[in-house]
């Protein structure tokens, strides 16, 4: 899913919304068949709506149910 041009492009968006107020990490677990999604942000609410738009590509690309 990392690899996905579509997913990739997601990440870099929130990434350049967050510049130096926070950071996002997604990556395969390496014991469990998931996709880790993670934000900081300033606000939770800022953070869960960067996961939740993430998740959604990924979802839409259908890497994940």
């Amino acid at each position: 899913a990392r690899e996905d041009a579509d997913v990739q492009a997601a990440v870099k968006e929130i990434a350049d919304k967050l510049g130096e107020d926070g950071r996002i990490l997604v990556r395969e677990s390496g014991t469990e068949p998931v996709i880790r999604v993670m934000v900081e942000a300033k606000t939770d609410h800022l953070a869960e709506k960067y996961v939740n738009q993430v998740i959604k590509v990924i979802e839409d690309k259908g890497h994940a149910v």
